[in-house]
């Protein structure tokens, strides 16, 4: 593949505005989702976001995970959303899960920014506002930044270890911050690993291999410091919940491997994957290069992450929100490319070759107004109806953490209270005791292993939720069983009283 241009070199005097206004407009694009009547409730809550924010409000109220209740993530988002969460201290819990939904576009606009800026300093301003606006309107990542999901957390810290990493200066300090960066990545999110190898190859493929082990080992030693402190406390329950549940889970969600390709990198953003196509074969043309470190590592982190994606027993189309991270910065190396190249052909090729890259580049937007328009009404009157039918004393059980969330409370308090923090990840846990593997987590939860835990649970429950996701989740036994020990009044199931 010819150059038609070499690699713009770092500079401190490349401008931050054009990015800086890239950012304001993520954070409008993400934040539009909670311009509805009802606020930042009236956008879809996702399950998974909802565990982490009880886990995070827990934490802060001495409830642990591992230790107090099962637990299927590494600690990282729980820890670092703890003292945003604490304000369920003094304030409802409603009121602060809306502060975190506000607070976390901010995180997504300044991903934008960063990958702007790495994308600048390598390959000119061009690239970086290129990257920057492909980060800001990469569907999945809009969606994902609009809660407190794994992957806004995920993809700041790998972008911010990146540009610590790749920027001139001193290298043994550059090298301790990006392992930290590393090692907190890996903390939020086990899939952030692809960026460790992407590292390694990296400064590996430049013979750099003092800086490739001092960056490893200090975040191996950050690593265990993240997570030392949960296993000391509960080893069996960790090793349980971060390795052997996520090696022995039945699949779930889309399971054929062609249609998570597809979803990866086509359907909501075709042009920005064809910008980042160019970008991954302009990289790997230049990957012998001792100095292409930074096509070394976006390409492998982009490859390794798509590979992780492709291979997992359970995948969601959010999780593609983690792909933006490398896809935009070899989006804007794409676009710096095929605009050098044409612009040595003449004006004309060069204005119809820009005028492309606008197209690519805009060609989400369409998804993410559809996006930012999705609404769900039916939990904002859930909760009113949970506030007024249900006492603030009583142990209010959930199988959707979010409805426990609208109606101002949170599982395990008072102490003594079943956490019930994430059931689904409870119920599948137990239903692997067995010798049987699963095809599916519908065969898993008809196995009766599967209600060992939760029944005894349910029974220290003074009033239980369903509402859809109980109902798929509990056998016809246990179903029966709830039926003989509490009344149902609508969606609520209340505790019978002792005769």
């Amino acid at each position: 593949m010819s150059e038609p241009s070499p690699s713009v070199p770092a500079t401190p005097r490349l401008p931050w505005w054009p990015l800086v206004l890239v950012a304001a407009v993520a954070w409008l694009v993400r934040a539009s989702g909670f311009f509805h009547r009802g606020g930042a409730f009236e956008y879809p809550v996702d399950y998974d976001e909802g565990v982490y924010f009880t886990a995070a409000a827990l934490l802060s109220h001495g409830v642990l995970p591992y230790r107090d209740y099962f637990f299927v993530h590494p600690p990282g988002l729980t820890v670092l959303l703890a003292p945003v969460a604490a304000l369920t201290h003094g304030f409802d819990t409603a009121v602060v899960y809306t502060m975190v939904r506000w607070l976390i576009p901010v995180l997504g606009a300044s991903s934008a920014a960063l990958s702007g800026r790495l994308a600048q300093e390598r390959w000119g301003t061009r690239a970086g506002v290129v990257a920057a606006l492909v980060y800001a309107l990469y569907p999945e990542a809009t969606a994902a930044e609009r809660g407190p999901f794994l992957e806004p957390m995920l993809n700041l810290t790998c972008l911010a270890a990146a540009w610590v990493w790749l920027r001139p200066g001193d290298a043994r300090r550059r090298d301790v911050w990006a392992g930290v960066l590393l090692a907190t990545a890996c903390a939020v999110k086990l899939t952030a690993g692809a960026w460790v190898l992407a590292a390694v190859w990296a400064r590996g493929g430049a013979g750099e291999w003092r800086r490739v082990l001092r960056t490893v080992g200090v975040a191996a030693g950050v690593g265990a410091l993240w997570l030392g402190p949960f296993f000391v406390l509960a080893p069996e329950a960790m090793v349980d919940g971060l390795l052997r549940f996520q090696l022995l889970r039945p699949p779930d969600g889309e399971l054929d491997v062609w249609r998570r390709f597809v979803a990866a990198v086509g359907e909501r953003h075709i042009g920005i994957s064809v910008l980042g196509a160019v970008g991954l074969a302009v990289a790997l043309a230049r990957m012998r290069r001792r100095e292409a470190v930074a096509e070394r590592l976006f390409s492998a982190a982009w490859l390794l992450t798509l590979a992780t994606f492709l291979s997992s027993k359970s995948y969601w189309v959010h999780y593609n929100a983690q792909l933006a991270a490398s896809q935009a910065v070899l989006a804007g190396l794409g676009a710096a490319w095929v605009l050098g190249l044409a612009e040595r052909r003449s004006r004309k090729v060069a204005a119809l070759v820009a005028l492309a890259v606008g197209v690519a580049v805009l060609s989400p937007l369409r998804a993410v107004i559809e996006l930012a328009k999705q609404k769900d009404r039916g939990l904002l009157a859930l909760g009113s109806m949970l506030r007024a039918s249900i006492p603030k004393d009583a142990a209010l059980c959930t199988f959707e953490p979010s409805w426990s969330i609208v109606a101002g409370r949170l599982p395990g308090l008072p102490r003594g209270a079943p956490a019930l923090v994430d059931v689904y990840g409870l119920m599948l846990h137990d239903a692997l005791d067995g010798p049987e593997r699963f095809s599916h987590v519908n065969n898993a939860f008809e196995d009766e292993r599967s209600q060992r835990s939760v029944i005894p649970l349910l029974a220290r429950c003074d009033y239980v939720i369903l509402n859809g996701r109980g109902e798929w989740q509990l056998s016809a036994t246990s179903e029966r069983w709830l039926e003989e020990h509490f009344t149902r009044d609508g969606l609520v199931w209340k505790r019978r009283s002792p005769e």
